[in-house]
């Protein structure tokens, strides 16, 4: 019989395989957003669904960033909202931009409903980040 372990501190791969797995993902969803262009602007749903193509290659993106930093800068490092997170939503949308200006509306729509729900995983994984700004406030009072 297989249990299942509640211990959300269990990585699913290492670092470096997400890294990789990530970054393929990214540059496969980009070859295909393009090389589906024309089909995805021919009509309104597809415009939408290349604007969700778009924002899982904004997932993707972020991931890869955020496992890169980890790699180079260490275990601690978070991924923060200007760099990071603003760099790959405007690569996403550029990509999205590309196929069509309503799936750049709706890639940005869907990216940040995908960033809230990313979100949350990592904290209830890695637990809040407020915590850590509650400690080091404590340490300063004393």
């Amino acid at each position: 019989h297989f249990f299942i372990q509640s211990n959300l501190s269990i990585m699913a791969v290492d670092t470096k395989v997400s890294l990789l797995l990530s970054a393929v993902l990214a540059v496969t969803t980009l070859a295909a957003s393009q090389t589906f262009k024309l089909q995805l602007t021919e009509t309104k749903q597809m415009t939408i669904l290349g604007g969700g193509i778009a924002s899982l290659f904004f997932m993707f993106t972020l991931t890869a960033l955020g496992n890169l930093e980890n790699i180079l800068l260490g275990k601690g490092f978070e991924i923060q909202l200007i760099p990071e997170v603003a760099f790959s939503l405007a690569l996403s949308m550029v990509v999205a931009g590309s196929i069509h200006r309503v799936s750049a509306t709706c890639c940005l729509i869907f990216s940040l409903i995908l960033l809230y729900f990313m979100n949350n995983i990592s904290q209830k994984t890695h637990g809040t980040s407020e915590g850590a700004a509650a400690k080091i406030e404590k340490k300063k009072r004393r």
